[in-house]
């Protein structure tokens, strides 16, 4: 029996104590075994997820074997992932031999109209939002897949003038999945891999539709047209001449990829239109940078452009705001005009540096 005392208030009680020499704690050895037991459930459980998303190939590269068919959910036509994934699928397709590459203002070419009108197969790759760096690395992995390619558009924008040469990525972009397998193998074991992955046996189940394996997405139909711009005034006196900045590093490392450009890839260069206010003012060191950027793109692309196709400057279609959905990006007419442009140029088979301003 056992006598607790609270101050002069006595407590018996009996049995035994809680804790007592009898008691067995767990010994070291029984701790290890579960240590053991928890990583051997816990890795092989990561292990299981990560040989399941090799297998299903949720973004459809091809890295390895799949009992899975190609293509992406048409879901991933939206801005924020889909197009930037999607174009995994859509870049390695054998069936295409020639390719569409820039942001939101190249989206517009339709690759089955280019198709028809010039005999090649074309895959639309623009990337909404992005700039040269993803661009390249795009090009780079559609020509790693498509070493005989017939053709390349490259939509080029004043982004590509800009000065920085860590080349700022605006939007987040998985530059790991059109990289090297150990990238794209140290990144693939994500909650947004496995829910693709679940997407993709859906496909193949035919529960989902599958999206446009051409890549296309019209930003005008099913839209309203309400751009109406306010009048621009003149800006006042004409501003001192401002030197201009030469240095661009995209269109350096542009020069790179050019080198490794097949011989018998047609590539034509579009600087795509905006209205005319977006332009840049008179004055300003944007102003005087244009001319010097696509002076210094022609002189990197010397001979090795089919044409350039030039829009990017005042005329009629940067003054007419029904050629806008608005400041910066054009209509469906203005895309069957430069489809027009590129299909001419690429059924002519010439390689002449054409500045064509509208």
């Amino acid at each position: 029996m056992e006598v607790i005392r609270f101050g002069s208030v006595k407590f018996k009680r009996t049995g035994a104590p809680w804790f007592s020499a009898a008691t067995k704690l767990p010994t070291e050895h029984a701790w290890r075994r579960c240590a053991i037991a928890f990583l051997t459930v816990f890795f092989g459980g990561l292990g299981a997820i990560y040989s399941f998303l090799l297998v299903v190939d949720p973004y459809d590269t091809g890295r390895l074997p799949t009992p899975l068919p190609t293509g992406v959910f048409s879901g991933q036509g939206l801005f924020e992932t889909g197009q930037r994934t999607g174009s995994a699928s859509r870049g390695r397709d054998p069936r295409f031999n020639a390719a569409v590459f820039g942001n939101s203002r190249a989206q517009l070419l339709d690759p089955a109209k280019l198709s028809d009108a010039t005999g090649l197969s074309f895959v639309q790759l623009s990337i909404p939002g992005s700039g040269p760096r993803e661009q390249m690395t795009l090009m780079r992995y559609f020509l790693r897949h498509h070493p005989d390619a017939e053709a390349m558009v490259l939509g080029v924008d004043e982004r590509w003038c800009d000065h920085d040469p860590s080349l700022p990525v605006e939007f987040p972009f998985p530059f790991w999945l059109y990289r090297g397998n150990l990238e794209y193998l140290a990144h693939l074991l994500s909650t947004r891999a496995f829910t693709e992955a679940q997407t993709r046996i859906k496909l193949a189940m035919g529960l989902v539709s599958p999206a446009d394996p051409r890549g296309y997405v019209d930003y005008q139909t099913g839209h309203a047209w309400s751009f109406h711009p306010p009048d621009a005034s003149d800006g006042g006196p004409a501003a001192a001449a401002i030197p201009a900045n030469t240095f661009f590093p995209a269109l350096e490392q542009f020069g790179v990829l050019l080198a490794e450009l097949p011989l018998q890839t047609r590539l034509v260069v579009m600087l795509p239109p905006v209205y005319h206010t977006a332009l840049p003012r008179p004055g300003t060191q944007d102003a005087a940078d244009l001319p010097a950027c696509k002076a210094e793109l022609a002189r990197r692309l010397g001979r090795r452009a089919s044409a350039v196709l030039d829009y990017l400057v005042v005329g009629p279609i940067s003054s007419e705001p029904k050629n806008f959905m608005d400041l910066v990006h054009y209509r469906l007419n203005i895309a069957r005009l430069i489809e027009s442009r590129v299909a001419s140029v690429l059924v002519a088979g010439t390689r002449t540096r054409a500045r064509i301003a509208e």
